[in-house]
């Protein structure tokens, strides 16, 4: 699994336009997987100690849907632990020899904090309840 964007980390400012990523997988193992599902997660950000901590949903995690030319919505967790692989379904298979490219694109919204942490992009193949690949992207948000 390779995970690429610009600059090679997210760079997001509170209400600005959205940083596109990538995320390839490329199957060069010797079978097939039947379930492959992404699930992406941040961990909460605090904004310098204030008293009125800004929600942590602030945030807008998109996936290029080329069939029908739109951006869908994907679910992107913010959270400080992690859900195990055998709670995650569903997913896509991925042919031996097989490589995907997925679009992905996310916005930090007008509200939310600030700060730095990576977002986390796991591959879980679910029909085997296990990770298959992580990787961390560096991401920072930041006011305008």
């Amino acid at each position: 699994m390779g995970v690429r964007t610009s600059g090679g980390r997210i760079d997001l400012a509170r209400g600005g336009a959205p940083q596109e990523f990538t995320v390839t997988l490329d199957n060069g193992n010797t079978r097939a997987y039947p379930q492959l599902k992404l699930v992406f997660q941040m961990e909460m950000l605090i904004d310098g100690g204030s008293a009125d901590q800004a929600p942590q949903d602030g945030f807008l995690l998109q996936r290029w849907d080329p069939a029908s030319g739109v951006w869908r919505n994907e679910p992107l967790r913010i959270a400080n632990d992690t859900v195990p692989p055998h709670l995650h379904g569903g997913g896509t298979p991925l042919a031996r020899d097989a490589v995907r490219t997925v679009r992905y694109r996310l916005t930090a919204l007008d509200q939310g904090p600030t700060g730095s942490t990576p977002l986390m992009v796991t591959l879980i193949d679910t029909a085997a309840d296990t990770r298959v690949a992580y990787h961390y992207l560096p991401h920072t948000t930041r006011r305008p």
